[in-house]
C-alpha cells in the first residue's frame, strides 16, 4: 500500500522539523514547502521540497496535487520583529490561499497549528475550546483571524485546528536558554508573584497530536483541539524546576511589572519572551485526551531537565572552544 502523503508548510521552522522528521519515521510521504532553495538543504532526508510562498497559487497546486493531507505550520510568530501588515499577511492571508489550494486540489485533510494566544495573554478561569477568544496581541488576533477564515471556507475540506501552548524542546534553545543562563548565574527574578500559569508543550508532543489527527482523519474532522502539558504550572515552580536541574538556588527575588519592563532590556529579554513569562492561563486538553487519545509524554519536569542538559552541554562546548584557541 502506498504511504500517505503529507504537505507541510513551514517544515523548516522549530516545530516543522520535528514533526516532518517525526511522520517521515512512520513512513508517511512529506512533501514541504518551503521559500528559497538554501531552506530547502536544511529539510529532512527524503522530503521532497516545494519552492515559493504562500502567495504563489501554481507551487500550491503543485505540491497539494494528489496528496492526502496537508499541516498548514507556516506563520510569523514574533511581534518585534515584523510588522502589523507582514503579521497578517502571512497568517491570514497565507492560510486563505493554503484553504484554497486544498480545496482545488481536492486534499481532504487539513491541519493547521493555531494557539492559545487566541485566547489572550492573561485569562482567569480555565480555558477550553468554547471559552470567548479575547486575543490581546497581533499575534494571536492574526491567529484567530485564520481560524476564522478555515470555519469559513473550508467547504467539504475536513479541518483540525490545534491551540498550541509555547512550544519547547531542541529548536526553541534560544528564548529558554536565556532564562537558564539567568538562573544558573543568581540573576533571574520572579516577575510579579511568580503564581501566573504558564501553559507549555514539548515539540515532540506537538508531533504526537499530528499524528493522532493524521490517523484519526474523520472523528478529527472539524474540531478544535487546545494542547499543553495538561499541568499548568506557575512561573515560580518551573524556575523552580529549572534550578533543580542546573544544581542552583531558585529564584525568589521579586520585581513588579514596572521596574521589570525597564529590566528585561538589560537582561536581553525581548518583547515576545516577556509576554510570555507574564501570561497567565489554565489550559484545559481534556477534549484531546478523550476524542484524539492525546496524552503528554514529556512532562515538565523531564522537559525542563532536557532543556537544562542542552544548556549544560553548550557551555561545555563553549568553554572548550575559548581554550582550545
Amino acid at each position: 500500500m502506498a504511504s500517505k502523503i503529507v504537505v507541510i508548510t513551514g517544515s523548516r521552522g522549530r516545530i516543522g522539523r520535528i514533526v516532518a522528521r517525526a511522520l517521515l519515521d512512520s513512513g508517511y510521504t512529506i512533501r514541504s514547502v518551503v521559500r528559497s532553495r538554501e531552506a530547502a538543504l536544511g529539510l529532512p532526508a527524503g522530503t521532497v521540497p516545494y519552492i515559493g510562498s504562500l502567495s504563489d497559487s501554481k507551487m500550491l497546486a503543485n505540491a497539494f496535487d494528489g496528496a492526502d493531507a496537508v499541516l498548514h505550520l507556516a506563520a510569523i510568530v514574533s511581534e518585534y520583529k515584523y510588522t502589523t501588515e507582514q503579521i497578517l499577511d502571512t497568517n491570514v492571508v497565507g492560510t486563505r490561499s493554503v484553504v484554497e489550494a486544498c480545496n482545488s486540489g481536492g486534499v481532504s485533510q487539513l491541519i493547521f497549528s493555531s494557539s492559545i494566544d487566541v485566547y489572550g495573554r492573561q485569562r482567569k478561569g480555565v480555558l477550553t475550546e468554547e471559552s470567548e477568544l479575547r486575543p490581546s496581541d497581533k499575534y494571536g488576533y492574526s491567529k484567530m483571524l485564520a481560524e476564522q477564515v478555515i470555519r469559513e471556507e473550508a467547504g467539504r475540506l475536513r479541518y483540525t485546528i490545534f491551540r498550541l501552548a509555547t512550544a519547547y524542546g531542541p529548536g526553541f534553545e534560544s528564548s529558554f536558554f536565556k532564562v537558564l543562563g539567568l538562573i544558573k548565574e543568581g540573576k533571574a527574578y520572579l516577575m510579579g508573584k511568580g503564581d501566573n500559569s504558564l501553559a507549555i508543550i514539548h515539540v515532540s508532543d506537538v508531533a504526537q497530536a499530528v499524528a493522532l489527527a493524521l490517523g484519526k482523519g474523520r472523528e478529527s474532522a472539524n474540531k478544535i483541539y487546545n494542547l499543553s502539558d495538561g499541568l499548568n504550572q506557575t512561573q515560580k515552580e518551573l524556575f523552580a524546576l529549572a534550578a533543580a536541574a542546573l544544581h542552583v538556588p531558585k529564584p525568589e527575588r521579586q520585581i513588579n511589572r514596572i521596574i521589570m519592563n525597564i529590566m528585561v532590556k538589560s537582561k536581553n529579554i525581548d518583547s515576545d519572551e516577556l509576554r510570555f513569562l507574564t501570561s497567565d492561563r489554565v489550559i484545559d486538553i481534556s477534549r484531546a485526551r478523550r476524542e484524539l487519545g492525546f496524552s503528554p509524554k514529556v512532562d515538565s519536569r523531564k522537559g525542563i531537565e532536557e532543556v537544562a542538559r542542552m544548556f549544560a552541554e553548550r557551555a561545555v562546548h563553549v568553554s572548550a572552544t575559548v581554550a582550545g584557541r
